[in-house]
């Protein structure tokens, strides 16, 4: 018995639907790369620089802004603002069992510090992950140079890279960390000592002395 032969619309089916599969699979696989809860962890923007017994130096992700910084408090910009709020949204969802809560307070006597304390800790309190405080800082335990100092317990490593990557957008610079075995599981400090220099768009880049 003789087959019918292909119509064109049929034929159209079978050249088309292949092209169309694989556009999808593609497509598919670009969003996998891209995604930081499936393709690669958030915290591998942050960069291990060193380690010791007692701690890490950390570095953040660049700006990606040229161009001199101003002494002033500079506010960010809503592009800015928007991705770390969906930054501490996906955060949160990580580590929604652990439960994480961030205090932030800023060393007295520069007006631009306390207010970049206020925004960071505004934006945590956003989602229930921390708030800003005033008070005195902790002395660094392990150099005298930190513009940037965060505290926690050495089982939250990871978590500690998670969230400074998740408020990159706002911050640039050096980070040390400093592990308090101490400290609740569910409880980080980030101490904010140097002096900030912004970008345009509200970045606070810190560099160490």
């Amino acid at each position: 018995m003789a087959r019918a032969p292909i119509g064109e619309g049929h034929l159209k089916y079978i050249v088309w639907y292949p092209l169309a599969l694989l556009l999808a699979v593609l497509a598919l696989l670009i969003w996998f790369k891209g995604s930081p809860q499936l393709g690669q962890s958030a915290s591998d923007s942050v960069t291990v620089l060193s380690e010791s017994a007692t701690g890490q130096w950390l570095k953040l992700p660049a700006t990606g802004v040229e161009g001199r910084l101003s002494s002033r408090y500079v506010t960010a910009s809503e592009e800015r603002r928007a991705r770390v709020l969906q930054n501490l949204s996906e955060f949160r969802a990580a580590y929604k069992q652990l439960a994480p809560f961030i205090e932030i307070r800023a060393a007295a006597g520069l007006e631009s510090r306390q207010r970049l304390a206020q925004r960071l800790g505004s934006e945590l309190s956003h989602y229930g992950l921390g708030r800003a405080l005033t008070g005195e800082s902790r002395a660094p335990q392990d150099g005298e140079r930190a513009a940037l100092i965060l505290y926690g317990s050495r089982g939250n490593a990871e978590m500690i890279r998670g969230l400074l990557a998740a408020l990159s957008p706002y911050l640039a610079g050096e980070v040390l960390v400093q592990f308090d075995e101490a400290m609740r599981s569910d409880r980080l400090e980030l101490y904010l000592l140097g002096e900030p220099g912004f970008t345009g768009d509200g970045v606070a880049v810190f560099s160490n002395k």
